[in-house]
């Protein structure tokens, strides 16, 4: 690192309680704002039709009408349940349940933003900085719409995969290790953080596997033991299966045919939506969990960086959304909390690729579909999301050219010595 280098670092710098209790009581505000300034519709979004009567039964102590009719996602609800508890207890509304069920969520990507802002303050960030770090986590938009549809658990579960790669980088295996545990149990797309957390841990990455699988299994288990069949336990394995949800924010729409109008599609893209190809299948979800492991051998064998693991996380995430055909406007989250965390901890530096991500999903997501057809849609996500792609597994496995001091250099390596 050359002296200039050095001088253009920031400072780092002494981070007060007082200013530690501001950024920790403006993450608190804008979740009680996000939480209780608008009305759900909890009677007609995915909460409703996939948790809530799960949520009904563990609330009431009917543990095994729980644990045979839970969703895929049935351990995020367990972990949740204490704080619906007591909006249960007064006989509050269903609408009152889903918010406090909801809190917890909503506290994990506060709390994340409150970790990033301090980080980057110390490090010598400016307080704008830090502030735009601490709104991208508590206060996204994007955030919003999960509310909205029903599913609080996805905050969740990427507030704890970035968590568990921050605490691998700074050697705290074992909370790494639970941090995923949670993850995994919460949502199992998260399996995809495995890579990046082992990428960023110094040592006991094998035991760092075992306390995170038994974290994971404890909570799954019980579910997945109390189905009535082996086929119906499978069932709930979102890896596993894919159906007939297919949404045009994916690498594989153009595969798809044109047919009728199916149920589960999006009202919005009702009008030349297209169906599934039948080679796809449930295929989607297994090619995505299973590229993680080629992905994380190849970052291992490139020697990406522990501080790089993040990246390798947002691409995983993004990886993700590209090839899901259940894709929709809250999945690229992890992946922005992802970029979110690299450019304020290791670039340490004005988040603004997290934050044209989220301005981009919004537009994507959110306002295109009002405006475009369908398979207009699907390019306005696919080139972005190629791109970016591209630009991260570049940045992961340092795919850059060579400069020409490089080059020389590389050459003289290989010209062999001149015996004397």
């Amino acid at each position: 690192m050359t002296a200039r280098h050095r001088d253009q670092l920031p400072v780092a710098r002494a981070v007060s309680r007082r200013e530690i209790a501001l950024w920790s009581a403006l993450a608190v505000g804008t979740t009680v704002a996000l939480l209780w300034g608008w009305w759900w519709n909890v009677a007609l979004n995915d909460y409703a039709t996939e948790a809530a009567p799960s949520m009904t039964a563990l609330l009431h102590g009917h543990i095994t009408e729980f644990l045979q009719g839970a969703p895929s996602y049935g351990a995020s609800l367990l972990l949740r349940a204490p704080f619906a508890l007591p909006g249960s207890l007064t006989g509050g509304s269903a609408l009152l349940i889903y918010r406090l069920g909801a809190l917890p969520c909503l506290l994990a990507i506060g709390a994340l933003g409150v970790w990033l802002a301090v980080n980057l303050r110390l490090a010598g960030g400016r307080l704008a900085a830090a502030a735009l770090a601490l709104l991208l986590c508590a206060a996204n938009p994007i955030s919003y719409r999960a509310l909205q549809t029903g599913h609080p658990e996805e905050l969740l579960g990427g507030a704890l995969c970035v968590a568990a790669v921050l605490l691998a980088q700074r050697g705290r295996a074992n909370l790494a290790a639970v941090a995923l545990g949670l993850a995994i149990a919460n949502k199992q797309w998260a399996l995809l953080a495995i890579g990046p957390v082992l990428v960023a841990l110094p040592a006991h990455r094998w035991r760092s596997l075992i306390v995170a699988g038994a974290v994971a299994a404890a909570l799954v288990a019980p579910m997945l033991l109390s189905s009535v069949s082996v086929t119906a336990g499978t069932g709930r394995l979102v890896v596993a299966d894919t159906g007939a949800i297919f949404h045009p924010w994916q690498v594989f729409w153009f595969f798809g045919s044109r047919g009728h109008w199916v149920g589960s599609m999006l009202g919005s893209i009702a009008r030349g939506f297209r169906i599934p190809p039948p080679w796809l299948g449930g295929r989607a979800h297994m090619l995505i969990v299973w590229l993680g492991l080629p992905l994380t051998l190849l970052a291992v064998r490139r020697r990406t960086r522990p501080a790089d693991a993040l990246l390798l996380l947002a691409l995983l995430m993004l990886l993700r959304c590209w090839l899901d055909p259940w894709d929709v406007v809250y999945y690229p989250l992890p992946f922005i909390f992802a970029l979110l965390a690299w450019e304020t901890t290791v670039a340490r530096r004005l988040p603004i690729g997290a934050a044209a991500a989220t301005a981009a999903t919004w537009l994507i997501f959110w306002y295109l579909p009002n405006h475009i057809g369908v398979d207009a849609q699907a390019v306005s996500f696919l080139l972005p999301a190629t791109l970016t792609l591209a630009a991260l597994a570049a940045a992961v496995y340092r795919l850059r050219p060579l400069r020409r001091a490089e080059r020389t250099a590389t050459l003289l390596n290989r010209v062999p010595a001149v015996p004397s």
